[in-house]
């Protein structure tokens, strides 16, 4: 194997832009959906309601975090409406099934989302039974990536060592606590998650695209 990933016996992937391009148009679904919560629990404009939502974002991690901790609001019922969202861009990639099956080790997933709807975007993207486990927000107890909580939590109930595993994240800002606690880190750079000022030191690897890099990865085994 590659010799950078040779120590590797857990592959933890996030979700979201990680396992699909950014052109699928989900996150902007889920953004607005967002928003149009705000807007109906605090009979707001959209303006306003986009300007809440982003606040508790920048101060909680989620949205979500920030109506939870304020105002009390059910993350289920929350979490059920921003989640409805249309995957019709979303197409399934044999390649990266078969790339993701073919690693060695534990595959597991990382998100900020909830299980049913982590759930419906790997079955989108015909990654379905192709990992091991699902640690969403609700076994986060609504902690969201980057809490450092949530990693060691992650681990002791996976039973993941950190040393010997990899993670692979679209948000520059959420691999900190990952290679805090020795985890291998791999930033997915995309065009709205373009900067990593001040994340750097926490970054191993920097790769554009899931699937190309992991054919490097097989095509560098397989010639070796």
């Amino acid at each position: 194997m590659n010799p950078a990933f040779a120590h590797i016996d857990t592959w933890i992937f996030d979700l979201d832009l990680t396992l699909y391009p950014p052109d699928a148009d989900i996150m902007s679904q889920v953004r607005d959906r967002i928003a149009l919560f705000v807007e109906g629990y605090f009979k707001v404009g959209s303006d306003e309601a986009h300007g809440i939502r982003h606040r508790y974002w920048k101060r909680y991690g989620t949205t979500l975090g920030g109506l939870m901790a304020e105002h009390g609001v059910d993350p289920h019922g929350y979490l059920d409406f921003v989640h409805d969202v249309d995957l019709g861009k979303l197409s399934r990639c044999d390649t990266l099934r078969g790339h993701i099956s073919e690693l060695p080790g534990r595959k597991l997933i990382f998100t900020n989302a909830d299980l049913p709807y982590a759930r419906r975007v790997l079955a989108a993207r015909g990654l379905d039974d192709v990992f091991e486990d699902i640690f969403d927000i609700h076994r986060m107890e609504h902690r969201p990536k980057p809490d450092p909580v949530s990693y060691r939590a992650f681990c002791d109930e996976l039973a993941v060592n950190p040393e010997n595993a990899l993670f692979v994240e679209d948000s520059a800002h959420n691999l900190v606590p990952a290679k805090a606690l020795g985890m291998t880190t791999i930033w997915v750079k995309h065009e709205s998650e373009a900067d990593s000022s001040g994340h750097q030191d926490y970054i191993d690897h920097e790769i554009e695209d899931v699937t190309k890099w992991l054919s490097s990865i097989h095509y560098i085994e397989r010639i070796t």
